[in-house]
C-alpha cells in the first residue's frame, strides 16, 4: 500500500476529507425531480470502473487524508458486486463508509451490506403516501422501501437518515408527518432543496420549496426548533440540524437558498471514473484513462490534487431552475 501523501486542499484552503463514489449511473426509479420518464442515456458497461479500479482510487484518496466515503448512484444496489466492493473499502480502515439508496432492495441487501462493513445508510423517502410515492418515483413501491428501512435496523445499522426532496404543492404539507414517521423508526429525517441539475426543468409535480419554508412547516407542527450542532451524529455533512423541544433531530439541506460552499469538504467520483470537484460544476478529471494506462499511484495522486485545485469557490444554483451544470444528478450521485 502506498505511504502517506500530502493532504488534499483546494485553492480556497478547504481540505477535502470526504469522497462520494457513484458506482453506477443506472437506476430502477425515474424520480420526477431527477430525470425524464424515459430515463437518460447510460454509460456503456466497458466505460464503468471495475470494483478493483474503484477500490484503488479510494485507497489513494485514503492515503491523502480522505476518511469518509459514501457510495451513491444512480441507485448503488443495482450494481453487481456491491457487497464485494463494500468489503474492499471496509478493509481500508476508513472512519466512515456509508451509502445513499432509494431503499427498493434493502430488504435483500441490508444484512449482507452490514456484514461486509457498511456503516450507515441514507434512504430517500419523499412521501409516506403510497400513491404519491409511486407518482414521484414513477416506479417505486413505498411498502418495499419502508420494509427495507426496518430490515436495515434489524441488520444493525445504528445510523439511518431519511432524505426528502421538498416539493411545493406535492409534499410540503407532509413534512411533519414524514419527520414523525422517521423518528418513530429511530431515523433522522432530512429535508432537501431541489437542485437544478442538467436541463433544470424536471420539477414536476410541483414547485421549488425553500429551506425557510421547510423550517416554517416543521415549526408550525413541533414548536420552536433550536439549532443543533449535530454532536454525536456520525457523518455530519451539508445538513444544518435542528432539535425539537422534546429532543428529536431534523436536518435541512439548503443548497440553493442558503448555500454552504465555504465549508465544502467533498469531491465526487463518477461511475465512469471522472473526478468532479463540485457537484454544480462540469469540470472533470479523467481518472479512468490513467487507471487503464498503467499509471502509478503517485500519478493518480497528482491528478487528484490538480482536480481538487480546480474546485470552484461556489455554485450558481438559482430557485428559477438555472445556474446548474449540464451533468445529470443520476450520473453523479448527488
Amino acid at each position: 500500500m502506498i505511504g502517506h501523501l500530502p493532504v488534499l486542499s483546494d485553492a480556497w484552503a478547504r481540505r477535502v476529507t470526504y469522497l462520494r463514489v457513484s458506482v453506477t449511473d443506472r437506476c430502477n426509479y425515474r424520480c420526477t425531480y431527477c430525470m425524464p420518464e424515459a430515463g437518460v442515456a447510460v454509460s456503456p458497461r466497458a466505460d464503468v470502473l471495475s470494483l478493483e479500479e474503484v477500490a484503488r482510487v479510494v485507497r489513494v484518496f485514503r492515503s491523502a487524508g480522505v476518511r469518509r466515503v459514501r457510495l451513491t448512484g444512480g441507485e448503488p444496489t443495482v450494481r453487481q458486486g456491491l457487497v464485494d466492493l463494500v468489503a474492499m473499502l471496509a478493509a481500508l480502515d476508513l472512519d466512515d463508509l456509508a451509502m445513499s439508496t432509494n431503499g427498493h432492495t434493502l430488504v435483500e441487501h441490508a444484512e449482507p451490506l452490514r456484514r461486509a462493513g457498511l456503516s450507515r445508510l441514507n434512504v430517500s423517502v419523499d412521501t409516506i403516501d403510497p400513491k404519491k410515492f409511486q407518482a414521484i418515483t414513477r416506479r417505486g413501491d413505498l411498502t418495499r422501501v419502508l420494509d427495507g428501512i426496518d430490515a436495515a435496523r434489524a441488520a444493525g445499522f445504528s445510523s439511518i437518515k431519511t432524505n426528502t426532496v421538498g416539493v411545493l404543492g406535492f409534499n410540503d404539507e407532509e413534512l411533519p408527518a414524514i419527520a414523525a414517521w422517521a423518528w418513530s423508526r429511530g431515523a433522522v429525517p432530512r429535508f432537501i432543496e431541489w437542485m437544478p441539475m442538467s436541463s433544470g426543468d424536471l420539477f414536476a409535480p410541483g414547485g421549488f420549496l425553500a429551506a425557510a419554508a421547510m423550517r416554517d412547516r416543521l415549526t408550525s407542527a413541533f414548536g420552536l426548533l433550536a439549532p443543533d450542532d449535530g454532536a454525536g451524529l456520525v457523518g455530519v455533512g451539508p445538513a444544518r440540524y435542528l432539535r425539537t423541544s422534546t429532543g428529536e433531530r431534523v436536518g435541512v439541506i439548503s443548497a440553493v437558498t442558503e448555500r454552504f460552499c465555504e465549508t465544502c469538504n467533498r469531491v465526487r467520483l463518477s461511475a465512469t471514473g471522472k473526478l468532479h470537484a463540485c457537484l454544480a460544476d462540469d469540470t472533470e478529471v479523467d481518472l479512468r484513462a490513467l487507471l487503464r494506462s498503467g499509471a502509478s499511484d503517485d500519478a493518480l495522486f497528482h491528478a487528484l490534487r490538480l482536480g481538487v485545485q480546480e474546485k470552484v469557490e461556489g455554485h450558481a444554483f438559482t430557485t428559477a431552475g438555472c445556474g446548474g451544470p449540464r451533468k445529470h444528478m443520476v450520473a453523479i450521485g448527488g
